[in-house]
């Protein structure tokens, strides 16, 4: 069986020389393909050829490479005929990588063939109120295939964002409204979705550009919005903190029926199958469909409950395997498997906490279950076991069926595959996908082929990088400068540079750096490269980035009427009533603990209406600063709060408001490095205040901004940041 590793030395003019053979031969590859397709662009943008297949993506949420049949469970605990099916009628592959180890960011990859990291998200997932995060002038899947003559629809969970916030970071997304733009502007003739995460706040589904069956809110005159029967047993009427993710969050408020948990995945899979009732057999589909299971909550429908070995968790697995198995019915049922390329895999690895005794696949681990196998971490690392996943594709007569491929694949290949299978030529690598390979060689078990890939980059939830080449993984071990001061500490393992041969040591247990510093130096420019370069699959040229100096803000210009230099804890009037406090390399320095429930405050009088506040602010392990400016007689009372990822400006509840009643009014992105001085300029002009720091100006208007200030707090969060050279001028 012929793998994907290259040869393990030293690369320079042979690995330049791979890549160059590498897209001359996806060059034939595409050419030769046009026998399985559509042979000629001049057919037209919208020209149909059923030599082409029908296709088929199903990608599970969280599921681990360990946790089905096929990749090694234990049947005594779980069974997953329908899933273990794919792999006897088609191809398994058992290097298949996702490009992070979170959903939003490989959902991303996969649809588009480029790395998520290169757009702002950096680290994470998106949020429930988040814009479509996929430009709509993009190429992507859906909108290649519909180009194509394709009828194409996502069903399942999305959680790539719905509206367009041109570029205002306060932008929320108005569930009560149309959701636009989305999925069909990507080129889905149908969507219907969970918006973000099984157990999201939003409890609902979305069905094309609206909530299904939302009822009231802001709907166009005239148009009624299509929803359930009333007494349709798979809704419920409210949502509750029993059936979310986060029994903290607060439920939105919505006009429209409510999912049931236990039914998310019946639901979901009754529309898939009804979508696919709905095709014609002269026109090719495409259907995405991504199943909620295996992901938080686990929610299995109450006929499984109880039978696997594995708890509730297994049981989760298993509604799984029954969607995927009336997947599989319904193509043969309608007379369209023979046809039809069917993909099954995951967007990242599975959940494995074994601390966390409480959870149910902790549970599920201590009754044997192995979630990723025997790889090192879970989701969320930058271990193995976040990226590992199953992958297996059917396509009769074309993927030899009951095989095994060893070549090193990632997600972010389908987009540049399914250009293959479909004769459309990808722009040029700084246009469009541009990180993806085509693997059609691999599907088809093309003995002859070259590697599909000489390398792919990983990212975790961390942002840290790593780059694998033939047997070796380096770890960049760096994260972003924005994460939690309990990420960093839960996953400080992984927040430092290594390297391992995956052939010797794939549980990732004996780091040879040290033993292999040349080889360091060459993985780690070229994932400079790569990253600084904007594409991946073609060798970028080297961009060399200056590093921009801290900027530091000359002294305000007015009559100054304070001024702390804060090289000691200052005097009276000023307190310190929480946290730690100390004075340390001429600044001073509050730290708040993570247990504590409070920020460390320091808190000094502000004698001024207009004027200027300026200090110099340093952040060590501090998650955020909060400015707290009370007005006089503590009426009222706003924040400047400064990460080292955003600048924003919040109206505080005024006395006898409720502590929910508070008013985003600025937010921008910034890019500030732990361990340097910032200064933070505050301006204030009747309603107006500006904020500056890092070369980010924010600004904000409301009328008690223009009121007389009184008291003003310095407010660490959750680590300790530093304080300098404090002015007020007027």
């Amino acid at each position: 069986m012929k793998t994907c590793s290259p040869p393990s030395g030293r690369f320079h003019a042979r690995y330049f020389a791979a890549h160059w053979l590498h897209g001359f031969a996806t060059l034939i590859l595409m050419t030769a393909s046009a026998g399985l397709s559509i042979s000629a662009e001049s057919n037209g943008a919208n020209s149909t050829d059923r030599r082409v297949p029908n296709m088929v993506l199903i990608l599970a949420d969280d599921l681990g490479y360990g946790s089905v049949g096929c990749y090694g469970a234990d049947e005594r605990l779980i069974q997953t005929p329908n899933i273990d099916r794919l792999a006897k009628e088609g191809r398994r592959f058992t290097d298949a990588n996702t490009t992070s180890s979170v959903c939003s960011p490989t959902r991303y990859s996969v649809l588009t063939g480029r790395y998520c990291w290169r757009t702002t998200l950096t680290h994470e997932v998106l949020g429930v109120f988040s814009p479509l995060h996929i430009e709509p002038s993009r190429l992507n899947m859906a909108s290649l295939l519909k180009r194509r003559g394709y009828r194409t629809a996502a069903i399942g969970k999305w959680h790539l964002g719905y509206g367009d916030a041109q570029g205002a970071l306060l932008f929320r997304t108005d569930y009560a409204a149309e959701l636009s733009p989305g999925p069909l502007d990507l080129g889905f003739d149908y969507h219907f979705a969970v918006p973000a995460n099984h157990g999201d706040l939003t409890g609902v589904y979305v069905e094309n550009r609206f909530v299904y069956g939302l009822r009231s809110g802001n709907i166009p005159a005239g148009l009624t919005l299509p929803g359930p029967a009333a007494d349709d047993s798979n809704f419920q009427p409210t949502y509750t903190a029993d059936d979310m993710e986060n029994p903290r969050a607060k439920i939105l408020d919505l006009d429209a029926p409510r999912r049931k948990n236990k039914r998310v995945m019946g639901t979901l899979t009754d529309k898939a199958i009804a979508w696919l009732g709905q095709q014609s057999s002269d026109q090719p589909f495409f259907l995405y469909f991504t199943p909620v299971a295996v992901h938080n909550p686990i929610t299995p429908d109450d006929d499984l409950a109880g039978r696997s070995g594995a708890g509730p968790y297994g049981d989760w697995i298993h509604e799984l395997d029954r969607s995927t198995g009336r997947i599989l019915d319904a193509l043969d049922q309608l007379d369209l498997a023979q046809e039809t390329l069917v993909v099954f895999t995951s967007d990242n690895g599975g959940v494995f906490r074994p601390e966390n005794t409480a959870s149910l696949q902790t549970q599920a681990y201590q009754a044997g279950l192995r979630v990723n196998g025997s790889l090192r971490g879970s989701k969320h690392s930058i271990w193995e076991g976040g990226f590992k996943v199953p992958f297996l594709a059917r396509w009769p007569g074309k993927i030899p069926a009951g095989t095994t491929c060893r070549e090193m694949v990632s997600l972010v290949d389908l987009l540049a595959t399914t250009a293959a299978i479909v004769g459309q030529p990808l722009p040029a690598a700084d246009q469009a996908a541009e990180d993806g390979f085509n693997m059609l060689p691999a599907l088809l078990g093309d003995a002859s082929a070259n590697p599909i890939r000489n390398d792919l980059i990983m990212h975790s939830a961390d942002g840290v990088f790593a780059i694998r080449r033939g047997p070796w993984k380096w770890i960049e071990g760096i994260p972003v400068d924005a994460i939690k001061p309990g990420a960093r500490k839960s996953r400080a393992a992984e927040h430092k540079a290594q390297l391992y041969n995956l052939d010797n040591d794939p549980d990732e247990t004996q780091d040879v750096s040290e033993a292999n510093p040349e080889l360091v130096l060459e993985l780690s420019s070229l994932l400079a490269r790569y990253r600084d370069g904007g594409y991946s699959r073609e060798l970028p040229p080297v961009i060399t980035k200056a590093e921009a100096p801290p900027t530091i803000l000359p002294p305000p210009i007015g009559t100054t009427v304070m001024q702390e230099p804060l090289d000691a804890l200052p005097a009276a009037p000023w307190t310190a009533p929480r946290g730690t406090w100390r004075a340390q390399d001429e600044a001073v320095w509050g730290t708040s603990q993570p247990r504590d429930q409070q920020p460390a405050g320091l808190r000094g009088p502000l004698p001024i209406t207009d004027g200027t506040l300026q200090y110099d602010l340093c952040f060590r392990q501090a998650d955020r600063h909060s400015l707290r400016i009370h007005t006089a007689g503590n009426q009222h009372s706003f924040r400047v709060v400064v990460s080292p990822s955003l600048l924003e400006i919040t109206k505080n509840p005024s006395a006898g408001e409720s502590q929910d009643q508070t008013l985003p009014l600025a937010r921008l992105r910034l890019a500030l490095k732990r361990g340097q001085w910032h200064t933070l300029r505050v301006t204030f002009q009747g309603p107006q205040v500006v904020a500056q720091i890092a070369g980010v100006t924010a600004k904000a208007n409301h009328p008690i901004l223009g009121q007389a200030k009184e008291q003003m707090y310095l407010l660490v969060f959750e680590g300790d940041a530093g304080f300098r050279k404090l002015t007020v001028v007027q």
